[in-house]
């Protein structure tokens, strides 16, 4: 009988003994049973995914388009690297237009696309009239290796097809290429434009 007691206390006890670590465990303070509640991995998980979201939230062509326009930019024919001529009147219907060329002088190619800013200057600098209004649409970019050329038309009317009343004549052409916000000047008496009309076509090859 005293055995059989003595056996039964030793299992009461290694029952008790379980029985608190588990309460042990189960009564842990609520910073820590909160920390353990947590898959211990959850904040670096989703430092991580914040991380190759941002990565790759913009696509490849927003990623790319700076450079794409900076390189276009750079190969735009400049002011100080293009020349200039004007040819002679081509009169027809009371029309009179005027082929203005640009040469490219640079040591490389480059690429003109779009309207010249066009203006006619008196001798004192003074602008004659308004600039030149655009006349017709967009064409294509135009690549001018180096001594390559591309032409741009200006067009007025004679003296008596609309009104009476002429400009005076220029002294200086000033042109901004396509683009650009430096100005070239060309020496010229032409053209006198009357009735209003002044436009300029975009660039198109030479």
């Amino acid at each position: 009988m005293a055995a059989s007691v003595t056996l039964l206390a030793v299992a009461t006890a290694a029952c008790g003994g379980g029985g608190g670590s588990g309460g042990s465990a189960a009564s842990a303070p609520d910073g820590s049973g909160g920390s353990a509640s947590s898959p211990p991995s959850s904040s670096a998980t989703e430092s991580s995914g914040d991380g190759a979201s941002g990565a790759s939230s913009a696509p490849p062509s927003a990623r790319h388009s700076g450079t794409g326009q900076a390189a276009a930019a750079s190969l735009r024919c400049t002011a100080d690297q293009l020349g200039l001529s004007l040819s002679a009147p081509d009169a027809g219907a009371g029309n009179i237009r005027y082929d203005l060329r640009l040469v490219n002088n640079g040591a490389g190619a480059c690429v003109l696309r779009g309207f010249p800013g066009v203006s006619l200057l008196a001798g004192d600098g003074a602008t004659i009239g308004r600039p030149a209004t655009r006349e017709g649409g967009q064409l294509p970019a135009v690549t001018l290796a180096r001594g390559g050329t591309a032409d741009v038309t200006l067009h007025t009317l004679n003296k008596g097809i609309k009104g009476s009343s002429c400009w005076a004549a220029p002294s200086l052409l000033k042109i901004y290429p396509p683009g650009s916000k430096d100005a070239m000047t060309l020496r010229t008496s032409t053209p006198v434009v009357c009735g209003d009309t002044f436009t300029v076509t975009a660039v198109r090859p030479g």
